[in-house]
């Protein structure tokens, strides 16, 4: 995660698979930061509707519900995959590759968000890794026309609003009562929002630490066994 990026043969296991980018999907061990925007790609499409994008249980089921979203990979989308060295594209081909349409992703998510919205998506959800959108491009930053799409999406209206202006949330640890918390806030001049705090006591099969005393574990009760 924190690693700086070497042209290097790596473990195509990473990321958790519904997030993971159709290179990595086909095993290979020489893939670029691409891999993240194709990631970032499908966490916007969560936000939109509130639900993951793309929920396969095994790398062939995912590759499937990719094709379903964007279509079926082109002849050239197919050549850069090769060049990646995918070891699993041939078998994939010849026995799993199914037919999608090209439009459904804006089928999906058309009518819940904006035009530019679903240009970020196509830009960031592509299945040639060269052809996705840079981290740059994406930000609206980058010297290559694509950049004028992500430029749009950032300035259309809803506009984001100024870090300063958002609310702040004091940190609650377990046994900490509303009264200290309000306490410490006045001091920090922060607004504490009041909030169930019962929700972070111990709760059936959990561990309940109190980092004010590290001694101080909480464990529970044994269950008894089904007979």
């Amino acid at each position: 995660m924190a690693r700086a990026y070497s042209d290097r043969p790596l473990t195509p296991g990473v990321v958790t698979i519904w997030y993971r980018a159709p290179e990595l999907l086909l095993g290979t061990k020489r893939y670029t930061p691409a891999v993240d925007m194709w990631s970032a790609g499908l966490v916007l499409a969560e936000l939109i509707h509130s639900e993951p994008c793309l929920t396969g249980e095994t790398s062939i089921d995912q590759l499937s519900l990719i094709v379903k979203l964007l279509g079926s990979p082109t002849s050239d989308d197919m050549s850069a995959l090769s060049v990646m060295g995918c070891p699993d594209l041939i078998q994939w081909r010849r026995e799993s590759l199914a037919l999608g349409r090209p439009d459904n992703l804006e089928r999906r998510y058309l009518s819940a968000s904006t035009v530019e919205t679903v240009t970020m998506l196509r830009g960031l959800l592509t299945w040639h890794p060269q052809a996705r959108w840079t981290a740059a491009e994406a930000l609206g930053r980058g010297k290559g026309k694509l950049s004028a799409g992500g430029e749009q999406w950032w300035t259309e209206r809803p506009r984001a609003i100024d870090p300063e202006l958002l609310p702040t949330y004091p940190e609650v640890r377990n046994g900490t009562s509303l009264e200290s918390l309000q306490h410490r806030a006045r001091d920090a001049d922060v607004e504490v929002v009041q909030a169930d705090l019962g929700a972070s006591r111990s709760q059936a099969g959990t561990y309940v630490f109190d980092f004010e005393d590290e001694r101080s574990v909480h464990r529970p009760s044994k269950r008894p066994r089904a007979k």
